[in-house]
Parts: C-alpha cells; structure tokens; sequence
C-alpha cells in the first residue's frame, strides 16, 4: 500500500509542476505579446522626454511633453 501511495503522490507532484510551468509559460508569451505591441514613442523637442504618441502634443511638426513645452518652443 505503501508504494502505491508514493508513486501516486509523485505523479500528482510531477502534474503539478507541469501545470505550473505551462502556466507561467502562457503568462510569459502574453506578456511579450503586449510589449511588441506597444505605442510609438516620441521625444519632447524642449527637454528630450520621451513620451507615447498618443499623450504628446504636436506643434509645427515636432513633439512636447506637456503644454509648458509647447508654449516656451513657439516663444
């Protein structure tokens, strides 16, 4: 009875490793699948900051960071 029970337990060890390995593999493969998704990035023309696109100001063709930018590059 002994040995029945110890390969039982180590099948449920090695299954259970397994399903936690796959587990993290899923994670790993989405989140690489974001990241090589991700957003253009820009640089603020004033202080070089680089900023996603979609939350950058364009002025005249170039890129800012916020409005203070923005406003002391066209004075």
């Amino acid at each position: 009875m002994g040995r029945i029970l110890f390969w039982v337990l180590l099948g449920l060890a090695v299954y259970a490793l397994w399903r936690w390995f796959a587990i993290k593999q899923r994670a790993r493969a989405r989140t690489q699948e974001r990241s090589s998704t991700g957003e253009a990035m820009v640089s603020c023309d004033v202080c070089r900051l680089n900023v996603p696109q979609s939350e950058a100001l364009s002025a005249n063709g170039r890129w800012y960071c916020c409005d203070e930018h923005r406003r002391r590059a066209s004075d």
